[in-house]
């Protein structure tokens, strides 16, 4: 009856839109709520891509987004991608930026199955990638290698005695954890590695269990005993593997696939960890750095320290972002830095973390619904929710910030409206776009010429107002149409709304007075953050 409830009001959620902006009625992506507004953080973009989940109240419109670090919507990933997406955010491939997000289709709650699509700076998709030899990509990673490459997961259902496991005699499906190399340009496969074949699933933290999704029954609902959630290359060819549910990291060697070291884990460590670096359940484990002689190692983690599968596996702990160095000659690592959740947020599932070019760390805090930008001292410099409210309702598997210049494909989207006064208001968005400035506005009569110039307007988030009194009747105005210019930085063009007939405002009225509002509570809301 629970999950009945659950799944209706998630219905009702998805289905009643929340109308932000009059030019786009249809989008209506989540608010987020900025706790710490943004002071020295690095240049770009916020890139997520909140969604729902079983248990949890998801988006309106679960989709990938981009923002400004003032919470003003870039783009809104709706109609561009479908279904289950995830792990959205720049790369580079042969030099150039993409976006790239997985869309796929969950299956019993886990796994989830599908493949990898990169659109260019119009968002018009170049490449869909997938798994190679007959296997179907899985949701936790795309990571590009030299920009001609991409590591991805894998993991096909395994029939196999699990009655050493705990198993009983109808429990015979697990899934056998493994990533592949694909080549970007010919879908060439590489590499491929599976678990199975070097590790035994009895390292498990996550049992046999009859009340969860993953019975082991059948191949839609194998056992997931170790669940790879990302996999990195290091600059020998040597692959960083990250296993969730044996909370451990393993080097595996590029040419062979034995296993070179493992860090973390119940059948032991290769190296000491002492009590203050030990870390759960882990997500994004990445090389950072490799001496010349290989002694030293350095590599980041988002340690979850937490699992949202089975009691003992809550511990209660925040979550954090690491980074800790490795060193071969003694067997022992040691903290280069470590930041916890503001908040103390528990992040169960999901998480990354990212290091940005003026050494800045930039987390993502997965199910516990946040993104925080440290400094490299551990200085909070931004936080925000991804929701309108402080809570843990809307969450993305991973968050970046990025540089990105997008040049949308769509029209730009215009409203003229006119009120009782004769105060002509015209209301212009371009989704996607990143280069314009200012906006230029112009009158037209019914031939398409430029009849006068109406003044122009300095571009103000996603959706952009202007005003000007025109005298005439409604009726002798709508024999002219209002058109959108947008400039750039340089004053060139580069795109133009279609003409628009100026209508009267009575039906808008309630929502314009609505989002005014809305706006100066938003304005005075960060104004009172950076005084405090």
């Amino acid at each position: 009856m629970l999950l009945q409830w659950l799944v209706w009001l998630n219905f009702l959620n998805l289905a009643s839109a929340d109308w932000q902006f009059l030019t786009r009625p249809e989008l209506s992506p989540p608010k987020l709520n900025i706790t710490v507004p943004a002071s020295q953080t690095a240049a770009g973009y916020i890139f997520i891509s909140p969604k729902e989940q079983l248990g949890y109240v998801g988006p309106e419109q679960p989709a990938p987004y981009i923002y400004r670090e003032d919470g003003e919507l870039i783009w809104s990933g709706v109609g561009y991608y479908n279904g289950y997406v995830v792990d959205f955010g720049v790369v580079h491939v042969n030099g150039t930026p993409v976006l790239r997000a997985f869309q796929g289709t969950r299956v019993n709650g886990l796994p989830t199955f599908g493949y990898h699509t990169i659109l260019d700076n119009h968002y018009q998709t170049v490449n869909v990638v997938h798994a190679a030899s007959h296997k179907i990509a899985l949701v936790h990673e795309f990571q590009v290698v030299d920009g001609g490459s991409a590591l991805i997961e894998v993991g096909p259902p395994i029939l196999k005695d699990l009655s050493a496991f705990g198993g009983d005699e109808e429990q015979k499906w697990i899934t056998s954890a493994g990533f592949q190399e694909i080549d970007l340009a010919t879908g060439e496969l590489l590499f491929e590695w599976y678990m199975l074949d070097h590790i035994s699933p009895g390292f498990s933290y996550l049992r046999l269990d009859p009340d969860l999704p993953t019975l082991a029954r059948s191949p839609s609902d194998a056992w997931t005993g170790a669940w790879i959630n990302s996999i990195d290359k290091d600059d020998e060819g040597n692959y960083l593997v990250s296993f969730r549910f044996l909370s451990a990291i393993y080097k595996i060697n590029g040419t062979s696939g034995e296993i070179m070291w493992q860090l973390g884990g119940k059948n032991g460590s290769d190296f000491e960890i002492p009590p203050n670096l030990e870390f759960r359940f882990q997500h994004d484990a990445r090389m950072r750095y490799r001496s010349p002689d290989g002694s030293i190692e350095h590599i980041s983690l988002f340690d979850n320290a937490n699992a949202d599968m089975q009691p003992d596996h809550y511990s209660g702990l925040p979550s954090k972002v690491r980074c800790i160095e490795l060193n071969h000659k003694t067997k022992s690592i040691s903290e280069i830095w470590t930041f916890t959740a503001p908040d103390n947020l528990i992040a169960a599932s999901q998480g990354n973390v990212q290091t940005l070019p003026n050494g800045n760390v930039f987390a993502n805090w997965g199910v516990a619904g946040a993104v925080t930008e440290f400094s490299s001292e551990g200085a909070v410099l931004f936080h925000a929710y991804l929701d309108s409210e402080p809570n843990t309702l809307v969450h993305s598997y991973r968050g970046f910030r990025s540089n990105w210049t997008g040049l949308s494909s769509e029209e730009p989207a215009i409203l003229a409206l006119r009120n009782q006064e004769g105060v002509v208001s015209v209301w212009v968005s371009w989704n996607g776009d990143t280069e314009t400035r200012d906006w230029a506005f112009h009158l037209e009569d019914q031939s398409g010429l430029n009849v006068n110039s109406l003044g122009s307007q300095t571009r103000d988030g996603f959706e952009t107002r202007f005003e000007i009194r025109m005298s005439g009747s409604l009726k002798e105005l709508q024999e002219y149409s209002v058109v959108a210019e947008a400039l750039d930085s340089s004053g060139a063009s580069i795109g133009r709304t279609r003409p628009t007939q100026i209508q009267d405002d009575t039906l808008y009225r309630a929502q314009i007075n609505k989002l005014s509002s809305q706006k100066v509570q938003k304005a005075d809301y960060q104004q009172s953050r950076m005084e405090l």
